[in-house]
C-alpha cells in the first residue's frame, strides 16, 4: 500500500534535507521491524514489544534531544519527524519513548544534579536504562497539584507513602519519577517534589492496569509503602520540583503532536488503500463522492494538525517560548487523530471493526490521547486565557 507518509513538500520549510532524510530512514526501517502481524500478536497478548524496543536502541534513537554530552544527538525537529514515523506504525512504541526521553530524560537533564544526569543520561541515550513518570492519581488527574502523596525527609533519606494511577510503563522501568508532597503550602503546587524511585526498591509495588488501547506499553498502578530513597534522588529543588517540571511540558505536547499525527496518517492510509480496492456496484467505493469527501477532508485535517506540530517544534528548536504553541498542536492533534479513526473504521464498514485489521486498534488508541498528556479541556484553557488575558 502506498502511503501518505513521505514525499511531504509541506514540512520541507521547516526541515533541512537532513532531517528530512532521517524522517524517511526511521520509517523505512520501522517497515520491515514493526510489521503488522508483530503488532497485532504484542497488542492481542499484551505484550511488551521487547524486539521493537532494541531495535530502537540499537539505531541510536533514545539518544534524539539528549544532550551531546551525554550521548545525545539531533534536537527537536528531528524528533517529530522521528515520532511521526514510529506512531506511523505504534503510537504505543512512539508513547514509550516521549516518557523515556522527554519526560523523565528531560527532567533529569534540565533540573536534575550534574551526578544523576552524568550516571542516568548515557545508558538512557544508548537505550539501557528506562523511567516512567508517576504524577497522576485517582483524585488528582487534570489537578494533578492536589496530589496526595507524600515524600518525608529522613535525614539522608526520603520516605515516599501513596498510590499512583494511570503510569506508563512503570513496569518495566528501572527508576520511577515520582512526584510526592514534601511539604504542605498555601500554594498547593509548591510544596512538590520529584524523586527518581529504583523499581528494586522495599516497598514499592507495581500492578497493570488493563486498558482500551495501548497494549504494547502497559499503564500501571505504582504502589509506595514506606519507600526510602536517598535525598540525592531528588530531580530538582525540595519543594519546587512541580513548578520546575513546567519548563518540559511545551515539548511534551509537541511530542504527542507529532505521535497523533504519524498515527492518523496510518488510519487514514489504512482507509485510503481498503475503499480503492473495495468494490461495490461495480466500482470502487473510494470513488463515490460522499467517500471521496471524507477522505479529502481526513487528509486535510491531518495536514493541518503536522503542521501545527511542525510550527511548535521549529519554535522550540529556536528557543522561542511557545506553550500555547504546544497546546494547540496537543489538542488538535488528539480530536484530529480520533475523528481520523472513527471515519476510516466507518470506512471500512465491518472489516474494519474486525480485530483482522489495524483501524479497530486506532481507534482504542486514539481516544488516550485526548485524555492523557493534559486533557484537551486543559489544552483549550491555556490557550483560553492566553486569549482573554491580551
Amino acid at each position: 500500500m502506498q502511503s501518505k507518509f513521505l514525499d511531504r513538500n509541506d514540512i520541507a520549510p521547516y526541515l533541512n534535507e537532513e532531517q528530512l532524510e532521517f524522517r524517511e530512514v526511521v520509517f523505512r526501517a520501522l517497515e520491515k521491524q514493526a510489521t503488522p502481524e508483530y503488532l497485532r500478536e504484542c497488542d492481542e497478548h499484551k505484550a511488551f514489544p521487547e524486539k521493537l524496543i532494541k531495535f530502537v536502541a540499537d539505531q541510536g534513537w533514545f539518544a534524539v534531544t539528549l544532550p551531546e554530552q551525554y550521548d545525545g544527538v539531533g534536537g527537536y525537529l528531528e524528533m517529530v519527524g522521528m515520532l511521526e514515523a514510529m506512531a506511523y506504525y505504534s503510537s504505543a512504541l512512539a508513547r514509550y519513548w516521549n516518557i523515556n526521553v522527554n519526560m523523565v530524560g528531560g527532567a533529569i537533564c534540565s533540573i536534575g544534579s550534574l551526578e544523576l544526569r552524568e550516571k542516568l543520561i548515557p545508558p538512557l541515550a544508548a537505550g539501557k536504562n528506562f523511567f516512567a513518570f508517576a504524577l497522576s492519581e485517582n483524585g488528582s488527574g487534570s489537578d494533578a497539584a492536589s496530589l496526595q502523596t507524600t515524600g518525608k525527609v529522613d535525614g539522608d533519606d526520603i520516605v515516599l507513602n501513596g498510590t499512583k494511577m494511570w503510569i506508563t510503563g512503570a513496569n518495566r522501568a528501572n527508576h520511577i519519577l515520582t512526584a510526592c508532597r514534601t511539604a504542605k503550602m498555601e500554594n498547593k503546587q509548591a510544596g512538590i517534589s520529584l524523586v527518581l524511585v529504583p523499581s528494586d526498591s522495599n516497598g514499592l509495588k507495581i500492578n497493570p492496569i488493563d486498558m482500551l488501547g495501548g497494549h504494547l506499553i502497559r499503564t500501571c498502578e505504582v504502589v509506595l509503602d514506606n519507600v526510602k530513597v536517598p535525598t540525592s534522588m531528588m530531580v530538582g529543588d525540595l519543594h519546587k520540583g512541580w513548578m520546575q517540571l513546567l519548563s518540559v511540558l511545551a515539548k511534551e505536547r509537541i511530542a504527542l503532536g507529532a505521535i497523533c499525527v504519524g498515527a492518523m496518517q496510518a488510519a487514514f492510509d489504512l482507509a485510503l488503500g481498503y475503499t480503492k480496492e473495495r468494490k461495490q456496484f461495480g466500482k470502487s467505493i473510494a470513488s463515490f463522492q460522499i467517500n471521496s469527501h471524507k477522505l479529502a477532508d481526513m487528509q486535510t485535517s491531518i495536514d493541518a494538525s503536522r503542521l501545527l506540530v511542525y510550527r511548535g517544534a521549529r519554535l522550540l528548536a529556536d528557543g522561542i517560548p511557545c506553550n500555547i504553541q504546544s497546546s494547540q498542536a496537543k489538542y488538535f492533534g488528539a480530536d484530529t487523530y480520533m475523528k481520523v479513526a472513527t471515519d476510516a473504521l466507518q470506512l471500512m464498514g465491518a472489516n474494519g471493526y474486525s480485530m483482522e485489521y489495524a483501524a479497530q486498534r486506532h481507534f482504542r488508541e486514539a481516544k488516550l490521547f485526548q485524555i492523557f498528556g493534559g486533557t484537551n479541556e486543559i489544552q483549550r484553557n491555556i490557550v483560553a486565557r492566553d486569549l482573554i488575558s491580551n
